[in-house]
């Protein structure tokens, strides 16, 4: 029987090639540091250090997870939704729940705050988004300021597609 797991309880170091994958699981609401320049010593540090699980396309990088003992998902195929697939399955998720989105900046992977008086920061969004707008939220870290917009049509399409192949 396929266990589900939360979909928090779950933290990631990704690799170098994989920017796109760590902002997608950003958005599912999972933990995933990413920095374009890291290198091969400082992933098998973090994992082993923080218990991440190791993202990656490169199969020596990969091997030498294995090797030492570290979780370590290959990222081979083609697509991002099938890398997804491949990640979620991996970890026997049977479904992302489009309910339960992002609690983590896309950018830096800092924790995000919802903002209780919108007018507080008037000042760093455009004038019309704070008038058609409730919600916002900030980057503890970053101080990038979000909220729900028509990328989320996107997103919603993406959890559907993900979803049918899990």
């Amino acid at each position: 029987m396929c266990q589900t797991k939360y979909l928090n309880q779950y933290s990631f170091i990704v690799d170098a090639m994989l920017g796109k994958i760590a902002r997608k699981l950003r958005i599912f609401g999972f933990d995933a540091v990413y920095e374009s320049k890291i290198d091969d010593m400082d992933i098998l540090n973090s994992s082993k250090y923080y218990g991440r699980i190791v993202l990656t396309s490169d199969r020596a990088l990969f091997r030498r997870c294995k090797k030492k003992g570290l979780d370590a998902i290959l990222m081979d195929k083609r697509t991002e939704v099938e890398n997804l697939v491949t990640i979620f399955r991996s970890l026997n998720i049977e479904s992302i729940n489009s309910q339960k989105l992002s609690q983590f900046c896309t950018c830096c992977n800092g924790l995000l705050d919802k903002i209780i008086d919108k007018n507080s920061i008037k000042n760093q969004i455009p004038d019309r988004l704070l008038h058609t707008k409730d919600i916002f939220y900030k980057c503890s870290q970053c101080n990038k300021i979000y909220w729900i917009g028509s990328h989320m049509k996107r997103i919603a399409s993406l959890i559907r597609e993900i979803n049918m192949k899990l």
